[in-house]
């Protein structure tokens, strides 16, 4: 026994190896927050809050289609915190669009100056402010020149979410870039407030895809959708009821089109 001891207190252990238990231990304490998440014991504020997301933009296509609800609600700025409280809607009025409201929420860190305007503006007004479209544009061409260090702070953080913004943009005049913002987010959201915009776009590429009379890819699309998303219950990247009903509602649709 003594000389296991022995030999034991005459392992050297290399200069790194601190830095490698923390990296673990920073590695366990992540996933076990991650997993906390998708099972619903972690609160929406404290999500947002440890993703990074320091402020919404409430958005919506900008095409012929959007119903006057929709329309006075979108460039809406609003914070987590209000965003997460249970009472919390986007809209004084409800919907009227018959196939459904197509905002979408998007999430960003916005370490940009114009960014950090429209965040400082709700803080000053309860939580929430509205953009004009010129400060919108603005707000949006100007996130390239964001300067804001590394990591879930960085940048390139947004860039899911920017061209969700470009994408919702670009649908009344531009379908074809509309079409390309839409497969990025698909193919390269990875993140966790990434992917709670995952079902949103299933739904608006797919209506694009439908309109440009590619219906057969818009309903293997939608099933795809549904597939990875339609039952899932818990996360950041569960569907709501509404956009459950969505996926649906769009594959009978399609599927009736492509029998034809």
């Amino acid at each position: 026994m003594d000389d296991l001891l022995n030999q034991l207190s005459q392992i050297q252990l290399p200069e790194t190896y601190p830095y490698l238990m923390a990296v673990l231990g920073l590695t366990v304490i992540w996933k076990f927050h991650d997993l906390q998440v998708k099972a619903g014991r972690i609160k929406a504020k404290d999500f947002w809050e440890t993703s990074g997301v320091r402020l919404f933009l409430h958005a919506t296509p900008g095409d012929a289609q959007a119903c006057l609800a929709c329309k006075e609600s979108t460039n809406f700025v609003f914070l987590p915190g209000l965003v997460a409280s249970k009472k919390f809607t986007p809209q004084d009025k409800p919907c009227t669009n018959p196939s459904g409201c197509r905002c979408i929420m998007v999430g960003l860190y916005g370490g940009w100056a114009q960014a950090v305007s429209a965040l400082a503006a709700a803080k000053k007004n309860g939580g929430k402010t509205r953009l004009s479209d010129s400060d919108l544009k603005a707000l949006i061409d100007k996130s390239s020149e964001a300067r804001v260090g590394v990591g879930i702070a960085g940048a390139s953080a947004d860039r899911i979410s920017l061209r969700m913004l470009n994408a919702l943009r670009a649908e009344g005049s531009q379908a074809e870039t509309a079409i390309e913002h839409y497969r990025y987010i698909l193919s390269h959201a990875e993140e966790d407030r990434d992917l709670a915009l995952m079902v949103p776009t299933y739904l608006r590429l797919s209506e694009l895809l439908e309109k440009s009379g590619n219906v057969s890819e818009a309903l293997d699309l939608v099933e795809q959708g549904l597939r990875d998303y339609g039952e899932k219950k818990k996360g950041p990247d569960a569907p709501t009821e509404a956009q459950r009903v969505a996926l649906n509602t769009r594959k009978n649709l399609l599927a009736a089109k492509v029998k034809r």
